[in-house]
């Protein structure tokens, strides 16, 4: 017997033609509970993978959804695939995961060649510009629907947080807290999140009274020069009293600098972050975080992709939900012992 056993083989183990076999893996309906039950034995007898590729080509259904996402580096984005392969596996389906890392040159290309793999449906976490692979999407017809960045596009489905109402609510905390110089460190401010998220955080500090000095950094993608992009900002005349990083990957990156500077939080600088890494309550003090509703934006966003499954001109449909600040140790008043 051959070590990749066929569709053929399958047939003549269970005693039944071969298109009873392919009746059985595309699940048509119309062959016998015995009949099922002998070929699904013999699959398991042989070993038997279905090509699931081969299939897709003459049935029109692969089974597979794509997901394009930016990097895997977020705790978020991790546990969004976590939730994606629990929700596929549960239902049928395989995941096929790829990276843009930012760039939407390379973002389009990825989305190609899913496209190529003939997938089902997309999960898009754009690009700051994904307009070429939206684009795309549309024009081949493939079921899509877009994560985080909340874009004008109106074809397609949106799943994200009020990012803007998530940080003007935690920037007011931080400043309710006494905080009156603050500094927010962002990934890249082309993204349309970030954008909001700034709107939100300029909005509260406005609004304080007394007044206070809110500034905004935007990570250098070497680690050197954004330790060095820290260290400067905390050794200004009136540093910050108060960090707020954007998501996690940068969240990590400044406590290892804090360390290496020998800053204590809260002591010396207060720190909040926006996702909640599985090492927020490792360290010491514990850190305080923006949780978001993974596990909601995740359903929701699977929910629609399989209603567009069903129904292709259904109208698109934008959904937000509310994040959650989990205070912590990390987060205390400007006058904590040992700062003076």
């Amino acid at each position: 017997m051959s070590s990749n056993p066929t569709i053929l083989d399958v047939a003549r183990r269970a005693r039944v033609s071969v298109g009873t076999v392919s009746n059985v893996l595309n699940d048509r309906g119309n062959v016998s509970a015995g009949r099922s039950a002998k070929v699904l034995a013999a699959m398991a007898a042989l070993g038997y993978v279905p090509n699931r590729v081969a299939q897709s080509l003459r049935g029109g259904e692969s089974h597979v959804i794509g997901l394009c996402t930016p990097v895997t580096t977020s705790a978020y984005f991790m546990a969004l695939l976590e939730m994606f392969e629990t929700l596929a596996a549960q239902q049928g389906y395989e995941l096929m995961q790829v990276l843009s890392h930012g760039d939407p040159a390379l973002e389009l290309r990825r989305v190609q060649a899913l496209v190529g793999r003939n997938v089902d449906g997309l999960i898009l976490i754009p690009t700051y510009d994904a307009k070429a692979s939206l684009d795309l999407l549309a024009e081949r017809g493939i079921p899509a629907v877009v994560i985080d960045q909340v874009m004008r596009d109106r074809r397609f489905d949106h799943v994200a947080i009020d990012d803007r109402k998530a940080m003007r609510d935690a920037t007011a905390y931080v400043i309710g807290l006494g905080h009156r110089r603050l500094l927010y460190l962002v990934r890249d401010l082309r993204l349309s999140i970030v954008q909001r998220r700034v709107e939100g955080f300029q909005q509260a500090s406005a609004a304080a009274r007394p007044a206070v000095t809110a500034n905004v950094i935007q990570r250098d993608p070497d680690d050197g020069a954004f330790a060095t992009q820290v260290a400067q900002a905390l050794s200004l005349p009136e540093p910050p009293t108060a960090i707020i990083a954007s998501n996690s990957a940068i969240a990590l990156s400044v406590v290892r600098i804090l360390q290496q500077l020998g800053r204590r939080w809260p002591d010396d600088i207060a720190l909040l972050a926006f996702d909640e890494p599985v090492w927020a309550q490792i360290v010491t003090p514990p850190l305080a975080v923006v949780r978001h509703p993974t596990r909601e934006i995740a359903a929701e966003a699977w929910n629609r992709l399989l209603l567009r499954l069903r129904e292709p001109h259904a109208r698109p449909k934008r959904i937000t939900l509310e994040a959650c600040l989990i205070s912590g140790p990390s987060l205390a008043p400007p006058c904590s012992a040992g700062r003076a």
